[in-house]
């Protein structure tokens, strides 16, 4: 291999880095996702339909989906739907991709410190 060159880094070998990096963020992780949780408990409350279905909505409202199989009919439930659960899934996201660009930092380093 010529100096400055990387060799790829293969799948597994990422995810395990992943996996690192999100083991220090997740307290953070877990509080988004029960967050979202209780306010799709708060949700199916409101609009008088199963927990389970109220948690569903909250999910697919906080990753921006939408499918329009369940609307919201209540003021409360319409501003959750519309600004709190996409804000809280936004966060998530975001920690997500920056755990994955660290996992790949970290990987770089690593292997830029092999090669000299």
């Amino acid at each position: 291999m010529n100096e400055g060159e990387l060799e790829l880094v293969g799948f597994r070998t990422f995810f395990h880095e992943f996996l690192r990096v999100l083991y220090y963020v997740r307290s953070i992780l877990l509080g988004l996702f029960l967050i979202i949780t209780v306010l799709g408990i708060v949700i199916a409350g409101q609009e008088s339909i199963n927990i389970w279905d109220g948690i569903y909505f909250a999910f697919i409202s906080a990753y921006t989906v939408g499918y329009g199989d369940i609307v919201p009919t209540k003021a409360l439930t319409k501003f959750l739907a519309a600004f709190i659960l996409p804000l809280l899934g936004m966060i998530f996201t975001g920690i997500m991709v920056a755990a994955a660009m660290q996992a790949i930092a970290r990987l770089y380093k690593i292997q830029g410190g092999r090669n000299e």
